[in-house]
C-alpha cells in the first residue's frame, strides 16, 4: 500500500463524487478532500432556484452530512486554499504554509463567474457559490427593478425567481435565450412563459455602458430586437439590483503555474489524466475529448462531473470505467423543468421533431437522419425512453461538435 494520500483539489459535486468513489471502489490509502469555502460541500442547481426563495435552507443543499465523511475515513479539509502544485515533486502547498504530499492529485477547482470588462465583482451580483446565493436573497425584495445580463439557463432560472418573488425583471442577452442550445421551439415557449411570466426578455443586445453602484445602476446597450420588435440602440435601463450570468471561466491557475496543459480549462485525456503524470483533472475545470475524438470541449453539468469523478476512481482502483452516456442537462423556469441530452453537430442542418405530451412536449434533433439530442419539458418518462435512442459517438470523419450544456461566451 503506498503509505501517501490520494489529494482531491475542490469540494464540489466532482471532488466529493470522486472521493467517496475511490473509497467505494477499494483505494485503500488515505484520502484528503482539500476546499477553499467554510461549508460543507453543497449542491450548486438550487444555488439559482429553490435557495433564493424561502423554500430551502443551508442544511437542504449539503451534500453529504459530516458524518458521511467521516465513516468513508475522507479527511475534509474546509477554508483551506492551495497555492501551489508540484508534479515533480508530487506536493501541494497551502496558504497557510503546509506542505503535503500525494500519490495522485485531482483537480475539480470548478470555475468562477464571467463578468464583462472593468466590473466589480464586490458590487455586482453573480451565482457560482452559496455565499453568492446568499448575498443576493435578502435583496430580492417585492418592487425591486432587477437587470440579469445573460439569459442562459443560469440568467433566466434567477430571472424566473426574482419574478415570482415580485420583482421587477429585465433580461439583456446579445444572442439567443439559452445560447441558442436548445431548439428554437423550446426557446420560444420559454420565451412567452417568462414574458407571461412579467420578465421583459431583450435579445442580440450588446451592453456597452454600466454606470453606478448598488441601488442606482444605469445599463446602455445597443443593437437587438424587443417584442414587439424594436430598435435598442442608446436604450438604458435602470435596476436596483444588477446580476451578470455570461457563462463561467474555468478556475486553472494552479494547474497552470504547475506547468500542466491548459486551453479553456485543463486539458485531460479520455480518462481525465493530464499532462502531468499523477495529476487527474475532473468537473466544470476539465477540458476533455469530445466523444468523436476529434474536438475538445467542457461540459459543464452535474451529470459529466460524476461521471469524471467516478471514471478517475475506477482508474486509479484498478476497475474498469463505465461506458460513456450522452450528456444530461436540467433547468427549472417558470414552474416547467427542462431535460436536456446529447450533443449536436456545429455545422450540420438539424430536423427537429417536436411531440406535445400530456404535461409537455418533447424535441428529438435529428442530424443526417441520426438522433443527435433529446429535449423534454415536463415530460419525465418520455426524456429517459428517448435518451436511450441517441446515437453512438460521433466517428472521427463528424465535424466538430457543440456540447449543449455550457453557458454561453459573451464578449
Amino acid at each position: 500500500m503506498n503509505p501517501l494520500p490520494v489529494i482531491v483539489i475542490g469540494a464540489g459535486h466532482a471532488g466529493v463524487e470522486c472521493a467517496f468513489a475511490l473509497r467505494q471502489a477499494g483505494v485503500p490509502q488515505d484520502i484528503l478532500l482539500i476546499g477553499d469555502e467554510p461549508h460543507l460541500p453543497y449542491e450548486r442547481p438550487p444555488l439559482s432556484k429553490a435557495m433564493l426563495s424561502d423554500a430551502l435552507d443551508i442544511e437542504r443543499v449539503q451534500l453529504k452530512p459530516m458524518a458521511a465523511f467521516d465513516k468513508a475515513r475522507i479527511t475534509l479539509r474546509r477554508g483551506e486554499r492551495v497555492t501551489r502544485l508540484d508534479t515533480v515533486a508530487r506536493t501541494v502547498d497551502l496558504a497557510g504554509g503546509e506542505s503535503l504530499r500525494y500519490s495522485e492529485c485531482i483537480l475539480a477547482t470548478g470555475g468562477r463567474a464571467r463578468l464583462l470588462p472593468g466590473m466589480d465583482a464586490a458590487q455586482v451580483h453573480a451565482i457560482r457559490t452559496l455565499d453568492d446565493a446568499l448575498r443576493l436573497k435578502p435583496e430580492l425584495v417585492p418592487g425591486q427593478r432587477l437587470v440579469v445580463i445573460g439569459a442562459g439557463y443560469l440568467g433566466l432560472e434567477i430571472a424566473s425567481t426574482a419574478a415570482k418573488l415580485g420583482l421587477h425583471v429585465t433580461v439583456l442577452e446579445n444572442g439567443r435565450l439559452m445560447a441558442g442550445k436548445a431548439s428554437p421551439y423550446t426557446e420560444a415557449r420559454f420565451a412567452a412563459l417568462h414574458r407571461d411570466a412579467g420578465v421583459e426578455l431583450f435579445t442580440g443586445v450588446s451592453v456597452v455602458g454600466c454606470e453606478g453602484q448598488p441601488g442606482q445602476w444605469r445599463v446602455t446597450v445597443n443593437g437587438g430586437a424587443a417584442h414587439p420588435p424594436a430598435t435598442l440602440d442608446g436604450a438604458q435601463f435602470d435596476a436596483d439590483l444588477l446580476l451578470v450570468s455570461i457563462g463561467a471561466l474555468p478556475n486553472t491557475e494552479l494547474a497552470e503555474a504547475a506547468g500542466i496543459a491548459c486551453h479553456d480549462g485543463i486539458e485531460v485525456d479520455a480518462l481525465c489524466q493530464t499532462s502531468a503524470p499523477g495529476v487527474y483533472a475532473i468537473g466544470d475545470c476539465a477540458n476533455a475529448h469530445s466523444q468523436h475524438g476529434q474536438r475538445r470541449c467542457r461540459i459543464e453539468s452535474v451529470q459529466n462531473a460524476l461521471f469524471q469523478a467516478r471514471t478517475v476512481a475506477a482508474q486509479l482502483a484498478g476497475k474498469p470505467v463505465a461506458a460513456l452516456r450522452p450528456p444530461t442537462f436540467w433547468s427549472e423556469q417558470c414552474g416547467k423543468r427542462l431535460q436536456m441530452a446529447g450533443l449536436v453537430l456545429l455545422d450540420a442542418p438539424i430536423d427537429d421533431h417536436v411531440t406535445h405530451t400530456d404535461r409537455g412536449w418533447v424535441v428529438e434533433r435529428f442530424q443526417h437522419g441520426v438522433l443527435r439530442a433529446v429535449e423534454a419539458v415536463d415530460s419525465p418518462i418520455d426524456f429517459v425512453q428517448k435518451t436511450r435512442l441517441i446515437a453512438a459517438p460521433l466517428s472521427a470523419e463528424t465535424p466538430a461538435c457543440a456540447p449543449l450544456l455550457t453557458e454561453p461566451q459573451h464578449a
